[in-house]
Order: C-alpha cells, then structure tokens, then sequence
C-alpha cells in the first residue's frame, strides 16, 4: 500500500471517529435532555395530583379547579408523547379530562365547604400556597395576563380567608368542649372580626350571621360566670400566630419568585 493511501485511509478513519464522537455526543446529550424533561413533567403531573386531590370536594372555585385540570392534561399529553408505552399517563389523561367535562358541566358556584380537622386544615393550606406560587409562575411566562392572574389570586385569598375563619372555629369549639368559655370567645372574636374586616371578598352572610350569633351567646355566658379564665400562654401564642398568617400570606413576593418545578 502506497503512503499515499495510507494517509488517505487514516484521514477517513480520523474523520469517522470524529463523526462517531459526535453523533455519540448528540444522542447522549438528547438522552440526558429527554430524562430531565420526563422528570420535570412527572414533577408538576405530581404536583397538580396534589393540588386537586388535597382539597375537598366542591372547596376550590370552579375557574381555579378548571386551571389546574387544564395544566394537568398538557402534561399528560406530554407525557404521553415522550413515553408512549407507557399505560399510566394515557390512564391519568382520561381521567382527568373526565373530571374537567364534569366541572365543566357544573356551571353554579358550589355552596362553601368548611373544613372539618386540624390535618385537613393543614393540608389545604399547603395546597393554596402551591396553587399560588404556579399562578406566579405562568404570568411570569406570559401565559395569563396580570388581570387574569389578579383575578385567581383573588380566589385564593377568599379561601385563604374562609380557611383562616375555619380555624379560628374549630378552635373556639374546641375550647368550648373543654368549657374554656374565655378562650371560645377569644376565637369567635377573632373570626368575627376577620370575616367583618374582608366582608368585600364575598363571604356567605349567612356565615357572618351564624358567627355573630354564637359570639353574642359566648359573650352573655362570660357575663354570666362572673370570673375569668385565663387563657393558657401557649393557646394565645398559637392563636396569635394564626391570626399573623392572614396578613402575611402572599406579602412576600420573593417567596413565590423562586425557580421551581414550573420553571
């Protein structure tokens, strides 16, 4: 063989490798790629699992339930674009888009559904937050308009409020299972006065009605007794810190700034 063809058949060899490099560079690259887009996605198909099934039926607003079926659906048909054998995300796309037909069928806000236990109480709350900060996100995107994204924040405020009632209730109940008539009162008062202050938000008046009702008669049965009790250090610290998280919920932007799995 002459040195000329072996040059020739080492540049064809050079050039084949790097050709290989390459190309095993790109499918690599786009495998990686393809394994953090699957697992972004099944990060927000989680998280809007969870913000659908954590609150109670009938307990979001229909526009915001409608945004979160929606949101989920896309990522199903994402999912099942990029994963096509697997039968799960065809199983969720189905159900969901069920579950959005029959939202959507159901034009009449729902009456308001009071939470029932501390566990569930909690559980919402976290559901709120999470639904807040992707609201924050999508307008960030572009994807809702700032007057749309006011709009649902609006929505979550009034349950955000409805919550914070349902909490100072359970406790004044609480309170007067244990015959703490002082500290059932200091709760009632506290709902009362929160439902008064943010009556614009829409609340039922036939809440209000109920809860002025019960604060009066908490109110005559103090009278009545004719001492105080205290209220235990630790209650009024608690009840001072729920009463806190009203005014504090959605005041920090940079909280609902950070990148996430929206992103």
């Amino acid at each position: 063989m002459s040195s000329v063809n072996i040059i020739i058949t080492i540049i064809v060899l050079l050039v084949f490798l790097v050709c290989y490099a390459f190309l095993a560079q790109t499918i690599r690259q786009k495998k990686e790629q393809r394994n953090r887009m699957l697992a972004a996605l099944k990060a927000r198909s989680r998280n809007f699992k969870f913000m659908l099934n954590g609150f109670p039926q009938g307990f979001l607003q229909r526009d915001l339930t409608l945004l979160v079926q929606r949101s989920l659906i896309d990522v199903c048909e994402q999912l099942t674009r990029l994963e096509p054998k697997e039968p799960g995300h065809v199983q969720d796309l189905q159900l969901v888009s069920t579950q959005m037909a029959e939202t959507q069928r159901h034009a009449k806000p729902t009456a308001q559904v009071s939470l029932e236990n501390p566990q569930q109480l909690k559980e919402v709350k976290l559901c709120l937050e999470e639904l807040h900060r992707f609201i924050h996100q999508i307008e960030s995107k572009s994807i809702l308009s700032s007057n749309q994204a006011d709009g649902y924040r609006n929505m979550i405020k009034q349950l955000v409020l409805q919550i914070t009632v349902d909490g100072y209730v359970m406790q004044g109940r609480l309170a007067q299972q244990s015959s703490k008539t002082k500290l059932a009162f200091h709760y009632f008062d506290l709902a009362l006065k929160l439902l008064q202050r943010e009556s614009k938000v829409g609340q039922s008046p036939e809440r209000l009605a109920k809860l002025k009702t019960t604060h009066q008669e908490l109110q005559k049965q103090l009278q009545a007794e004719q001492e105080e009790v205290p209220v235990n250090e630790q209650e009024q610290a608690e009840a001072e810190e729920i009463a806190s998280e009203w005014d504090k919920f959605g005041s920090d932007e940079n909280v609902w700034k950070k990148k996430n799995i929206y992103d």
